[in-house]
Order: structure tokens, then sequence, then C-alpha cells
């Protein structure tokens, strides 16, 4: 891992990659396994633009704006209600600790997006076709965006993350309704159309690609997600938008990739590792979580996931999270061979401080099988 920062990888970050099958319920959406595009993207024909490092991320994003305007229609949000069905997962690394919403709106008449006040994490991300971070709504706010507040299109994606209480039926009715008390208003509703007709094979190859370079370790996420266009910096904005579709600029979220630190933690030993808490704005309702995935990014085994409310300290306040050890030791987590884990950190205090953070955890605190 370069520096071991984040690596913006296939195996780090939120990226939405399900199959038209399994997002739609069989309906073609033109984005096939893995975040492929399919010619039946409206936003792709065959012999279309070519595609490369220049318009790499505004094709990976009006891939989805137009698989979401198909699902909901625009300027609508579609909420999971029940959370992520284990049987039929459709976001790549999920965070199980929070219900996703998504919308694509038309920004031309103006757009206001407002969180009501709340006492667990729930936002709301606003980014435009180039994949930049516009405004991040929380509790209590407000975001009004104009059309020139944009920096390409007309549309917007709206992406909400909501924090259930308890899983039980009452956690998960607060859940929808807090779901619905988001208030939307926009002053134009045209459905989006992208502008251009990329080029489905010269994307699939370039995307591919990226992907592999993201996991080499060339790529970081805090230098990939931007909220404005001047901080884009290449190839870290291609990686993140590619490998981490979605994604929360630094100092929103900052994601760090745990791997297993010696072979017998890779093959599924019994193994472990200590942290302290890291610095977040836990009064702003900041919380970090881990989830443990199998080697293609996929929720394999059950307990998967702890976080910063369910995980048991030590006696000195750090955590000890251990994997693959039984139910009888504290925060123990199943994983399948070759597995990786992303450990989410929502509102950090200090972008740079988090950095060094996910630095020193990978550095001197590898998960390593116990003796």
């Amino acid at each position: 891992m370069k520096f071991h920062q984040t690596r913006i990888c296939a195996v780090l970050l939120l990226s939405i990659a399900g199959t038209s099958a399994l997002a739609s319920d069989k309906v073609d959406t033109g984005v096939g396994p893995k975040g492929i595009a399919l010619e039946s993207s409206p936003a792709f024909e065959k012999g279309g633009v070519t595609v490369d490092m220049f318009n790499l991320v505004r094709a990976e994003t009006a891939k989805y704006f137009a698989e979401e305007t198909i699902l909901s229609g625009g300027n609508t949000m579609r909420h999971e209600r029940e959370g992520i069905d284990l049987d039929n997962q459709t976001v790549i690394r999920s965070n199980f600790d929070l219900i996703y919403s998504y919308g694509v709106y038309d920004v031309s008449g103006g757009l206001n997006v407002h969180v009501p006040d709340y006492d667990l994490y729930h936002i709301v991300q606003i980014f435009d076709e180039n994949h930049v971070t516009l405004g991040v709504v929380y509790p209590g706010d407000t975001v009004e965006l104009k059309r020139e507040d944009l920096t390409y299109g007309e549309h917007v994606y709206l992406f909400m993350r909501t924090q259930r209480r308890t899983p039980d039926e009452t956690g998960k009715s607060e859940l929808n309704q807090r779901q619905d008390a988001v208030l939307i208003e926009a002053g134009s509703a045209k459905p989006y159309v992208s502008e251009v007709k990329y080029d489905p094979e010269s994307f699939n190859a370039l995307r591919a690609e990226i992907l592999v370079r993201a996991a080499s370790g060339e790529m970081t996420s805090d230098k990939g997600f931007v909220e404005s266009i001047n901080a884009i910096q290449f190839p870290h904005y291609q990686g993140a938008s590619i490998a981490g579709w979605a994604g929360l600029p630094g100092r929103h979220a900052y994601y760090q990739l745990i791997t297993p630190g010696d072979d017998a933690a890779k093959n599924g030993k019994c193994s472990s590792t200590t942290f302290s808490a890291p610095d977040l704005q836990y009064d702003r309702n900041g919380y970090w979580s881990l989830t443990i995935y199998d080697a293609e990014g996929w929720v394999a085994t059950d307990p998967f996931y702890t976080n910063s409310s369910t995980a048991k300290p030590n006696a000195d306040g750090t955590f000890t999270i251990h994997v693959n050890c039984g139910p009888d030791k504290a925060n123990n987590l199943k994983a399948a061979p070759n597995w990786n884990g992303l450990l989410r950190m929502y509102l950090p205090t200090d972008l740079d401080e988090i950095i060094a953070f996910g630095r020193d955890l990978v550095g001197n605190h590898p998960v390593v099988a116990v003796d």
C-alpha cells in the first residue's frame, strides 16, 4: 500500500456495481456485472465517443445517472426500506450500518435539500456528472443549488445514507420515517439524458485498467474524492470515481482498507488487531464501522461487521477485533479466505490526522494470526 494510505480499488470503497438483474428486478438498466456498461445503456452506444482519461469519470457517472433515471423516473428518491438482503446484495462493499436512498434531480430550476434534525448519522450527498461533491447535507442543514453551481450538465445525483437506531421493527419504522422526512424541492423536472453517447468497448477496457492500477496502491482516496473541479488530480480522481463511485470526500469520511497481515490470517486462521478509537466528530454523530468482505467484495460470512456503537472496548479504551476466533472472543468477525475489510470513519476531526491514523493502523497494527 503506497505510503500505507487508503487504496482506491475494487476491494475498497463504495461502488455501485450490481447487475441490472439484481439491482432492478430484471429491468435492463444498461449496467452489467461488476459495473460494466452495456450497449443497452441510454448513455452508451456501439461506436460512440471514445472514452479516455479525460472523459472516463463523466462516462461512469452518466452510466449511473441513466440507470437511476430508469429505476426511479427522475426527481424522485428511491429508498432501500429493509436494509441490504444478504441473499440479494446489489451494492458492492456496502455499509450495513446505513440504509441507502438514491435519486437523480434536475437543477436547471434550482434545487433545495433539507435534512431535519436527527441524533444519528443521516446525510444527503450531492454530486454532479464530474463526480464533484457540491454539498453534503447534515441534520438541521439545507443546501440550495443553482445550475451555475454545477461543473457540468443540469442534473445531480442525491445519495442518502441513513443510520438505523435498532435492528428491530421499531428501528425500521423510525428509519423509514427519517427517509421520508427529507425535503427536496426542485424547480424543474426534466429527466436526465446524457449529452454524449459513449463507446462501451473503450469505456469498459479503460475502466478495467483503472481498477487494476487502483489495486496496486497507485491512487489514494483523500486525493481522489473532490469538492471542487480545481482539486482534481490525475489519476487519483479517476481511481476514486471508478473504484469508489459515490464515495465521500475526506473531510466527510475516510476509508481505510484492512487486509490480512500474514498468510495464516489470509487463509482463515484466528487473527486479531488492536487499535485506538479514531478521532472523529462523535458529537455530530460521526462513527467508525468495520465490515468484512470476501475477495470479490461481497459479504459471505456472519457476523461480518462491527462499529463504534456495538464493539466492546478493552479496559484501556482500545478495541480488539478478532477474525475467525469464535463467539467467545470479543468483537469476533468471520471471514472467508483471502478476505478484505473496510474501516469507514465518518466525520474525521482532522484529515491529516486521520490519514496518519490509517497509516499507523496498517503499518503497526496489522491483522495477524493469534498464537
